[in-house]
């Protein structure tokens, strides 16, 4: 018997002014058209939840860094036409930082009085532990009980790229769901590992992605702006990352998390078998610079040893210094410095200077007082260690909390 492929539908809706909230709330319903009215997808009286992806708790989302509140309120009311018990818009955003505040720089407090969703900071609820495959780094994972207990989960991400993912869409977003320390353990164990992991054991009942503003360049935060006026929506988190990465102009095989989702078995990820409604990827394609400048360090007193280092390790370091410059420290006043990374990379025997071994294919340094761990190491925490290094305080936390077995 030959057995019947499994067909999956992304659809794409293209509109002039994503800032506009009655223009996306006609592309919202366009959207919904095309993917099956609410009332017809959404069981009546169902307790519905929205996670977005809000990642900082600055106001960045006409920038492309997160999920904007003109996306969302058009989104709940599109939702609320299916008459749902409730709408709730939950998140657990990034390590170290407030989920509060977070909703309230970016207009989120406005849209749930406006449309009389919930804000849910899922950090303050109760957390459920569910296997992942055998033979995978996390065998389980810290899930919010609120997001597995939903009627209908909805998962609502920015479409941008990322530094450490290549981009981060649909299954990325799903990191939210979890623990400050499951976090900690995804950036320690292998983050796009642990992406593919938990997306083969959560399963949104729909995603819809704001691509309204997205991000290119060094994501996740420090994107430019890309005023892409599109929705994506479908069901199947490796199909839409899929048709997501050609639009931005990415192979679909660059992308470490859908190879890995290919190899476990699930997910759709033969383009054969995805159906797009709407308009075509090459109407709306526009290729996206990505988090890939070449590590250049230019200050004498520091010398990088390279080692090999995958992409998301060295734009890793690049974009840390330029945080820390950002935020006011100074590059010029770093002591004389030997950086490693990647797995051929080693440190000379007598070294002149501070130290500084990053990631975990550098672990053989790990008793050394300023390695760095991770895979790969979060530009962070690799900040936070500049910072120990200038005398000046971390911010989050000790270092000694993402070093896990």
């Amino acid at each position: 018997m030959v057995k019947k492929k499994m067909l999956t539908s992304v659809a794409i809706v293209k509109g002039k002014n994503g800032k506009d909230l009655n223009e996306v709330r006609r592309m919202m319903g366009e959207l919904f058209a095309l993917i099956g009215p609410a009332a017809q997808i959404i069981p009546p009286n169902s307790r519905v939840l929205i996670k977005p992806n809000l990642t900082v708790e600055e106001n960045l989302w006409e920038k492309g860094i997160l999920t904007g509140p003109v996306f969302m309120q058009a989104l709940v009311e599109e939702v609320q036409k299916a008459n749902p018990a409730e709408v709730i818009i939950a998140e657990a955003i990034a390590i170290g930082l407030n989920t509060k505040k977070a909703f309230a720089a970016n207009g989120y407090e406005e849209v749930a009085r406006a449309t009389g969703a919930r804000l849910m900071d899922l950090y303050d609820g109760e957390f459920e532990e569910i296997k992942t495959p055998e033979g995978g780094i996390l065998k389980s994972v810290q899930v919010a009980k609120e997001v597995l207990q939903a009627d209908f989960f909805i998962n609502a991400p920015v479409l941008k790229t990322h530094f450490a993912s290549t981009l981060t869409a649909a299954m990325k977003n799903l990191k939210g769901t979890t623990t400050y320390e499951e976090k900690k353990r995804f950036h320690y164990l292998g983050l796009n590992k642990a992406i593919a992991e938990l997306n083969a054991v959560l399963k949104p009942h729909l995603i819809v992605v704001d691509g309204l503003v997205a991000a290119e360049g060094d994501g996740p935060v420090w994107g430019t702006p890309v005023g892409l006026n599109l929705l994506l929506a479908g069901t199947d988190a490796v199909a839409v990352d899929t048709i997501a990465a050609r639009i931005m102009g990415i192979d679909p095989t660059e992308v470490l998390a859908l190879c890995l989702a290919q190899s476990m078995g699930y997910g759709v990820w033969d383009e054969k078998e995805i159906q797009i409604r709407g308009q075509s990827i090459a109407e709306v394609q526009r290729p996206f610079i990505r988090a890939c400048a070449p590590l250049q360090v230019d200050l004498g007193q520091i010398r990088v040893v390279d080692g090999e280092a995958c992409d998301a390790c060295r734009n890793g370091l690049r974009i840390a210094l330029g945080r820390l410059q950002a935020a006011g420290g100074s590059l010029e006043k770093l002591p004389g410095m030997n950086i490693s990374l990647g797995p051929k990379g080693s440190l000379p025997e007598s070294p002149s200077g501070i130290v500084l071994p990053l990631g975990n294919c550098q672990n053989q340094y790990q008793h050394l007082p300023n390695y760095v761990p991770g895979c790969p190491p979060p530009a962070f925490l690799v900040v936070d260690q500049l910072r120990e290094i200038l005398g000046e305080r971390r911010k989050f936390g000790p270092k000694k909390d993402y070093i896990m077995e």
